[in-house]
């Protein structure tokens, strides 16, 4: 006979959200009689209780009192108890008002700080930030909000990649980041730095080219293998490595050039997978002679990139060997390209005051190495930009191409208004795709002086070109102020083709976007998702009809299918919905809209015995798996899980029709697992894509058009993971 942990209602579910059960710490169950003010069963109705606009205070006292009602009423306008988390509506059963309080409406979005809850006279109050120890002093343990979940990394005390050897790893003195497993020993310096227990052993490497003295000598363009593993690092420049600098180290070329005329000398450095930085001087072993240096960037290509380019240098009257440093964060092959060639002047265009001139169909070379960044975009990138003016003469709509030359760098676009500089003078921005680069649109644009400036992720050389074309009106969707509709429960096919970036709240900077009007009629649930393309990112927005950055209320980024986002109790007015896409890709938007209501406490539904029913329309489920039992398996579960997975919990939904039904599990605080049966035994038999696990930021999604008749939801952890979860089901017509 298997047995059952029974905590009554509210006192099980909050304590256990706010002690993080099950997320990712040890922390167990708090007992929920050991505090009067647990839950709304157990609230202190002599203390006070609501004041309805209607009725003042409750005057109900003793244990068994309602706390969640309030004052006499007759609609639920007379209804306000201050608190921003409490449902309130007139309880026309009673006659009285009702403040019911609702977990759900006090989430943050935020997992780290733990489960937020609605206290029904203090409102929301912070949750028990998730606890991530796993006490075990091998590991470091922390909670990851990208993630939402912990991460639990083997202690590497000198962060050389290479876990302490007392803790299951190959280092032998993890206090020294030259000294591990994965280094190779170096001849000579009479230590193990392989760790291997032998020194200066047959296959040791000697350095190549470690100082001054030993340089490799650079005669003509070309590339060049280099190696750093056994050097050390001797000449500190201005551009270090940030990766792992207490292990850094540097090998030396000789760039050597005849006499003659002065040339620039391009320097290109790749490493796989290290930071790499290089710097060119003018006397070897002074710092002070350094003329140019290049950091570290990751190189779109995979691994890391560093550029510079040092002009004007050489001398007509004799030859001359200038220094090169490569410098990376740890030992490994690096390959060094050089270019040398006619002498250029340092780009001038650097800032809005002194731009250069872009002519329409006239592509343009943006030389983006050692530039710096002067301007305010939402789209900035690692690199400084360049700048470059054009005027209309006439409305026009503009388009703005930007690629990489070289492919070391994705570039971005900035167009900017006649003040240029500041944030507020930016129109429209965009950040490139790997070997697609930058693209912005803007159509109906008025007459007068226009600024470009372009920078990229890394050095590189961009083309920039702009087109220009008779000019378009915008379409009912292309702006907030359009006539464009959303219409709740149905799914719309976003076209972005004509579209520009013209809404910035701040959720998505640079994205092409289109936006709807959604209007609501009474407080409701909104919950809205976005289909996107393969490889796109998308986002999902609800704001204001306003459309400022202040007016925004929700927002969702992702590059996975559907991006989506819930705002609970909204209330009723004219919205707007602003779907954006990295790419322009079509996409499919949907907002899913119902009356407001308090979220459903799910205590026990511990099996088929016990199941909840779910009303006609759906509703906001909260509840508490660590408090369950183990009762049912789930085909897209981890592989060799014990019989019962991880504890879950059962409801039981009716459908009288065919529907849409729609499940989200967002806001839960741990890795879940969703799986849809069809009844009508109990629990039913799995059905094709019901089954959805959910352990990146968003939790488990299914969205079903599902026949008449019993259906079981399982609400389950995925690899044996359980705690405190939310479930916003919606049942809307096909």
């Amino acid at each position: 006979m298997r047995t059952r942990v029974f905590l009554p209602v509210l006192a099980a579910l909050a304590a256990g959200a706010a002690a993080g059960l099950g997320a990712c710490g040890n922390a167990s169950a708090p007992d929920p009689f050991s505090d009067p003010d647990a839950g709304m069963f157990f609230a202190d109705a002599g203390a006070g209780g609501h004041t309805g606009a209607g009725g003042g205070e409750a005057t109900d006292a003793g244990p068994d009192a309602d706390a969640t009602l309030g004052g006499p009423c007759s609609d639920d306008a007379q209804c306000d108890d201050g608190v921003g988390c409490t449902l309130d509506r007139c309880d026309a059963a009673v006659g009285r008002c009702r403040f019911t309080p609702d977990d759900a409406t006090c989430q943050d979005a935020s997992y780290c700080n733990g489960v937020e809850r609605c206290d029904p006279k203090l409102g929301c109050r912070l949750g028990e930030p998730v606890g991530c120890s796993d006490e075990n002093a091998c590991t470091i343990d922390t909670c990851v909000e990208a993630t939402k979940g912990c991460a639990r990394v083997v202690r590497d005390a000198d962060q050389d990649g290479d876990p302490d050897a007392h803790c299951g790893g190959g280092d032998c003195n993890d206090l020294d980041p030259t000294v591990s497993s994965k280094r190779t020993e170096v001849c000579g310096n009479l230590r193990d730095d392989d760790c291997d227990g032998a020194t200066d052993e047959a296959d040791c490497a000697a350095p190549s080219h470690d100082t001054c003295l030993d340089p490799l000598e650079i005669q003509q363009s070309g590339s060049y293998a280099l190696d750093t593993t056994a050097a050390a690092l001797d000449y500190p420049t201005p551009c270090p490595v940030t990766q792992a600098p207490a292990s850094a180290r540097d090998v030396v070329a000789a760039i050597v050039l005849p006499a003659g005329p002065p040339v620039d000398v391009e320097i290109t450095a790749r490493a796989s997978s290290t930071d790499v930085a290089v710097a060119i001087a003018g006397q070897c072993g002074d710092a002070a002679t350094v003329m140019a240096c290049g950091g570290p960037f990751f190189s779109p290509m995979g691994g890391y990139v560093a550029k510079l380019r040092a002009r004007g240098i050489g001398d007509p009257s004799k030859p001359v060997a200038l220094p090169l440093y490569v410098t990376t964060s740890q030992g490994a092959p690096v390959t060094v390209d050089v270019l040398v060639l006619p002498p250029t002047p340092a780009p001038k265009n650097e800032t809005c005051g002194k731009a250069a001139k872009l002519l329409a169909g006239v592509p343009v070379e943006a030389e983006l190495v050692g530039v710096a960044t002067d301007l305010a975009s939402g789209c900035q990138q690692a690199t400084g930009e360049l700048v470059y003016q054009f005027t209309l003469e006439a409305k026009q709509n503009v388009t703005i191409y930007a690629t990489s030359a070289d492919g070391d760098g994705v570039p971005a676009l900035s167009l900017r208004g006649p003040g240029c500089a500041l944030q507020t003078d930016e129109i429209a921005c965009a950040i490139g795709a790997f070997q697609q680069g930058a693209h912005v649109f803007w159509q109906d644009l008025a007459p007068g002086d226009y600024y470009v400036s372009v920078s990229a992720s890394a050095p590189t050389t961009a083309i920039v070109t702009l087109e220009l074309a008779p000019p378009t009106p915008p379409g009912p969707d292309e702006n907030c102020g359009g006539s464009a509709f959303l219409t709740p429960n149905v799914t719309k096919d976003v076209s972005l083709a004509g579209h520009q970036d013209d809404v910035n709240l701040g959720c998505f900077p640079g994205a092409v976007d289109a936006a709807y009007r959604l209007d609501l009629a009474v407080k409701s649930d909104v919950l809205l998702a976005l289909r996107v393309a393969v490889g796109d990112v998308g986002a999902i927005e609800l704001a204001g009809a306003a459309c400022a950055p202040a007016d925004l209320l929700v927002c969702a980024v992702a590059g996975y299918s559907p991006v989506r986002v819930g705002k609970h109790g909204v209330p009723a007015g004219s919205y707007r919905v602003i779907a954006e896409s990295s790419q322009g890709q079509p996409m499919k938007a949907t907002a899913f809209v119902r009356p407001a209501a308090p979220t459903t406490l799910v205590p026990f539904s511990d099996g088929c015995a016990d199941a909840l029913d779910v009303p006609p329309g759906g509703g906001l489920f909260q509840g508490n798996t660590a408090n369950a039992i183990a009762d049912f398996n789930a085909g897209c579960d981890m592989g060799n899980q014990p019989q019962g997975g991880a504890p879950d919990q059962l409801l039981r939904l009716t459908l009288d029709k065919k529907q849409r039904v729609v499940l989200d599990l967002a806001g839960s605080a741990f890795d879940t697992l969703l799986d849809v049966r069809k009844g009508p035994a109990c629990p039913g038999k799995e059905i094709v894509n019901g089954c959805a696990v959910g352990y990146a930021p968003y939790r488990s999604f299914v969205d079903l058009t599902l026949d008449a008749g019993v259906y079981y939801v399982q609400i389950d952890g995925f690899n044996g993971a359980s705690g405190p979860w939310f479930l916003d089901l919606r049942v809307v017509d096909p």
